[in-house]
């Protein structure tokens, strides 16, 4: 059933449960922003269910981050073997992490954290963010002030930048899939349709929201409320957008590479299914 919510869906026991990383991290100085689920859920008010927690920090912290989580809630590095962590291997053979630039934790028996069994440590350069600028973000009771939570202008920008022209220079298929999930997720519950009046304007609110997002990310959110969303149309017109402003070293930048794609499993696969077919084929022919 659709629900939508003016308050957070998680009560304030669950949501200690889930940020007690983010509580260290503060308790250590170091400033973070939460990001995916988490956010999506605490500050946005998105009914979906939280797995792995993704915390932001500045570049030069994300190595101490990791390591006072480690040390204080006895988690480990990812050592492996969480399908959801890695690119899929029809995109790539060798199942390269979705976030390789980030640190991967997980959690040990010894742990004494009732909430998520993975942690990822992002720096705020692979997401376009900034997490000490705090008009860009914002605080929730009862956490300490310097755990942050992305605006809905802050966190579409982000998304938008990060699968239309990653700052990774590679595009992830997994990556994609999970930050196209959060985009309609925000549509759909923080948005909320009619996105448009009887004429075909945008409603002032939607039409401000879109104003407030970077004219570079302006045309994607355009396509996306107009359910035409595509990567490769969103980047061209991003692309146009810097050319505009003059801002031609962005303009000029390479394309994104993408996975290398495993031709040979699916070779491999279709020639299954076309023996398969076949054997089913036969016994066909030869029944009574």
């Amino acid at each position: 059933m659709f629900e939508l919510y003016d308050e957070c869906p998680f009560d304030v026991l669950w949501q200690e449960s889930r940020l007690l990383a983010a509580r260290k991290l503060s308790e250590a100085d170091i400033p973070c922003m939460i990001y995916a689920e988490d956010a999506l859920a605490y500050a946005h008010f998105v009914p979906t269910m939280q797995f792995g927690l993704h915390i932001v920090v500045a570049d030069s912290n994300k190595d101490l981050a990791a390591a006072v989580i480690a040390r204080t809630l006895h988690f480990k590095p990812y050592t492996g073997g969480r399908e959801h962590y890695h690119e899929s291997i029809f995109a790539d053979a060798s199942l390269p992490l979705v976030y390789p630039y980030s640190v991967h934790l997980e959690i040990t028996p010894a742990s004494p954290v009732d909430g998520p069994h993975m942690i990822l440590v992002h720096p705020q350069s692979f997401f376009n963010l900034a997490v000490d600028d705090y008009s860009r973000s914002i605080s929730l009771p009862p956490f300490p002030d310097n755990i942050r939570f992305p605006t809905l202008t802050a966190f579409l920008d982000s998304l938008y930048d990060t699968i239309v022209d990653p700052s990774s220079g590679h595009s992830s298929e997994r990556g994609n899939e999970n930050i196209l999930t959060w985009i309609s997720y925000l549509s759909a519950y923080t948005i909320r349709r009619p996105f448009f009046l009887p004429n075909g304007d945008l409603k002032p609110k939607i039409a401000e929201l879109k104003s407030s997002l970077r004219p570079e990310n302006q045309p994607a959110f355009d396509q996306t409320l107009r359910d035409k969303f595509s990567v490769r149309k969103a980047f061209d017109l991003r692309r146009e957008v810097f050319r505009q402003m003059g801002r031609l070293y962005l303009a000029n930048r390479p394309p994104p590479t993408s996975p290398p794609g495993n031709d040979a499993l699916i070779e491999r696969l279709k020639a299954k299914a076309a023996k398969a077919s076949e054997t089913k084929g036969c016994d066909r022919s030869v029944s009574p």
